[in-house]
């Protein structure tokens, strides 16, 4: 469970337990902060649109990341909305011990709580007390099996007024990066899975080109 940057469409990670060969392997981090990933999937993009003000206009104020990776959205949503505080979840330890030494250099550590998700729990929520603003599931949605029950747990987790960001790999984009086209989730099934989930507004947002956003409140 990290919000990744798959390699090439052949070399789509491996793991154990539910969902496991299609999680990405710690040993290719590189990839998740590389400049061609910076160059597919900019981060401003996607944080612009999370930091959005609320329906009732307010500021999001608790932030959720699932499968946070290296941090790459996570620090930077952070430092865009400089009263928040971040729950960062990963089923990789090591992920999570390279979010916090970038987020003590950047001066964010005192703003980021770590939930390490056991491998056996990855088909379940992160353990998460009270509700929250905002949350993000970047490049993690195709990893995941039980999604329907996965997404409503995670609707009942938000604030009135609340939403939830859905970023993954477009299965109509090139496969030259990125799973194979069997693992992705259509647009339209997610869109789905997100209404069945108790969601009752369900916007896409044009930010990539190999990769769908759905904002959902």
């Amino acid at each position: 469970m990290h919000g990744h940057d798959h390699g090439h469409g052949h070399d789509h990670g491996h793991g154990h337990g539910p969902g496991g060969e299609r999680r990405f392997p710690f040993e290719k981090m590189g990839r998740l902060d590389a400049l061609e990933r910076q160059v597919r999937q900019p981060a401003h993009a996607l944080v612009k649109t999370i930091s959005e003000p609320l329906e009732d206009g307010r500021v999001p104020q608790r932030l959720v990341e699932i499968g946070v990776g290296t941090g790459y959205f996570a620090l930077l949503w952070l430092e865009t909305l400089p009263e928040a505080e971040l729950w960062a979840a990963d089923v990789e330890p090591r992920m999570l011990g390279v979010v916090m030494g970038r987020a003590m250099e950047r001066g964010l550590a005192r703003r980021v709580h770590f939930i390490e998700v056991a491998a056996a729990e990855a088909e379940r929520i992160p353990a998460l007390e009270g509700t929250f603003d905002a949350m993000l599931m970047a490049n993690l949605l195709h990893e995941i099996d039980q999604r329907e029950s996965y997404l409503t747990d995670l609707h009942g987790k938000l604030t009135p007024g609340g939403r939830l960001v859905v970023c993954d790999w477009d299965p109509r984009a090139s496969t030259d990066h990125g799973p194979p086209v069997d693992h992705r989730v259509p647009i339209e099934e997610a869109r789905a899975l997100l209404e069945g989930a108790g969601f009752t507004r369900v916007e896409e947002r044009p930010l990539y080109g190999d990769f769908y956003t759905l904002v959902a409140s």
